[in-house]
């Protein structure tokens, strides 16, 4: 339930209880139960306000008592909380330890003081300074009305009694009107305290929580959980502070692996790029210095020099395609492509490049339905994919008789290319690192295979812009399996007088 419909609420009962104490105020009127029946209404009023301003007062304390606990046992405070208050022959009395602060016209001895005590310390002893009333006592030739509130300041009890003189009740009527009143003042209590009630359970306590978790996030910590069972509107202000706790933790965490991201990259790209530029540079200086003597070993030096030069020029193309697709600036012109004739291309291509007696490449379909494939995707950039694929599967391979297999099956849904070697396999330790740029599988970097390392890498960029996946798998000693799943298109089909459209 809402903090606006309990307050409409509460403030509906108010209203119909004070009607009902109206109501038969004037019915005691009519039957003369008051001797005086417009002092006590005008007395009665006073209560009301001396009752209403009590119960505000009592919430601003509880609100001290929370923030600035020492404020209630200020004298200054408590002489100004008195001085505001506008009880009738009434005032504050508070008790902590062995001091007592009363600045009100009430009684300023110590026995009265000592009443006080009692009626908290044993509510349901009825002294001789005590009336039957649990909530009234008489001390002297005076009566009292009273309700009181025990705070806490560093583990210590500090008592606040609210004290109001009804002696002018018992001269005004019979026994029978004091009992009345003093009935009029217990239900304005009860009325009052549903709204003490709400404005802690609902709105201070759900606030405090709040106020943790400013704290928490003004320190740098968010690594906790703000949490409420209240469904109201603070209630949902917490869960929503902690949907964006969530949020900026996200983001955080995101910026942190960004900047470990980019100090990695630095890293890779400076040592990638030193090892050929260290080459380059010891070639030149051997033919500078007349190392390189005869024409053989010139041609070897050049040779070097610009296959290094070629490998530069290869990872800086590498490096530049991968930001790139990093940051969603490569442009893929998506076109609704028969899968079969694209890949069945690429290994034709490979097979007129690698293909001889030893090394062999195989492409398998696995379909019966003889069903068109289709598949919305860039071929130019698919095409890069697979020749990455098969290119890698050759560096990699250290058996007698080299095999490439690539394999196209489907499902309902999705196109499976599968591209295998028969080669060393990848050690399960480094296979779920294959497609982190610079990675490569021999730890010094130094592969004779060369490669910049970033090719696994680009080619999971390109499929996931295809709103695909790739993964891979592998046995040591027996070979390597990438294995890329892409979303079928299908294409209606529209049958006219001079054959099939595609629509």
């Amino acid at each position: 339930m809402s903090i606006r419909v309990k307050l409409l609420i509460t403030y509906t009962i108010m209203l119909l209880l004070s009607a009902t104490v109206l109501l038969f105020s004037g019915m005691a009127i009519v039957v003369g139960l008051f001797v005086e029946s417009s002092e006590i209404l005008l007395e009665e009023s006073k209560f009301d306000v001396a009752i209403y301003e009590a119960v505000d007062l009592l919430a601003e304390l509880k609100q001290a008592e929370d923030y600035e606990p020492s404020k209630l046992i200020d004298p200054d405070f408590i002489r100004e909380v008195t001085e505001n208050l506008s009880f009738a022959n009434g005032g504050l009395v508070v008790r902590y330890e062995d001091e007592v602060y009363n600045y009100s016209k009430l009684p300023d001895e110590e026995e009265f003081y000592e009443s006080l005590v009692k009626l908290h310390s044993y509510p349901n002893v009825n002294y001789d300074e005590m009336n039957e009333d649990e909530s009234a006592f008489k001390y002297k030739n005076g009566e009292y009305a009273y309700f009181d509130y025990a705070f806490k300041v560093e583990g210590k009890e500090v008592l606040y009694f609210f004290i109001l003189d009804v002696s002018e009740f018992s001269k005004m009527g019979s026994e029978g009107g004091q009992r009345f009143f003093q009935a009029i003042l217990i239900i304005l209590l009860l009325i009052m305290s549903p709204l003490l009630l709400i404005s802690t359970n609902d709105i201070i306590k759900p606030l405090k929580i709040l106020e943790h978790g400013v704290n928490n996030i003004k320190e740098g910590n968010l690594d906790f959980k703000l949490e409420t069972k209240k469904k109201n509107e603070i209630g949902r202000v917490i869960k929503y502070f902690d949907v964006m706790r969530q949020e900026l933790k996200k983001s955080i965490d995101k910026q942190v692996q960004y900047e470990d991201n980019r100090k990695e990259l630095i890293s890779s790209i400076s040592h990638d790029l030193k090892t050929p530029i260290t080459s380059i540079k010891g070639h030149v200086e051997g033919i500078r210095d007349g190392v390189a003597n005869t024409p053989e070993k010139l041609d070897k030096y050049l040779n070097v020099i610009y296959q290094k030069s070629q490998d530069m020029d290869q990872l800086i193309d590498d490096l530049f395609l991968f930001s790139k697709l990093d940051l969603d600036r490569v442009p893929f012109e998506m076109k609704d492509v028969l899968i079969l004739d694209l890949i069945d291309g690429v290994v034709g291509e490979m097979k007129l490049e690698w293909e001889n007696e030893t090394q062999k490449i195989f492409f398998d379909v696995n379909d019966s339905s003889n069903e068109p494939l289709y598949v919305n995707i860039d071929p130019q950039q698919i095409k890069r994919v697979m020749i990455n694929l098969m290119q890698n599967c050759v560096k990699y391979m250290d058996k007698p008789k080299k095999e490439i297999r690539v394999t196209v099956s489907h499902s309902n849904d999705n196109v499976q290319i599968i591209v295998a070697d028969n080669g060393m396999g990848i050690n399960e330790e480094h296979l779920k690192y294959v497609f982190d740029r610079f990675y490569r599988v021999d730890e010094s970097r130094n592969s004779d295979t060369g490669g910049t390392g970033l090719g696994l890498a680009i080619t999971k960029q390109i499929i996931e812009q295809h709103q695909g996946h790739i993964l891979a798998s592998s046995v040591l000693g027996e070979g390597t399996k990438m294995i890329i799943e892409l979303p079928k298109h299908r294409l209606n089909v529209i049958e006219s007088k001079g054959g099939v459209e595609l629509e």
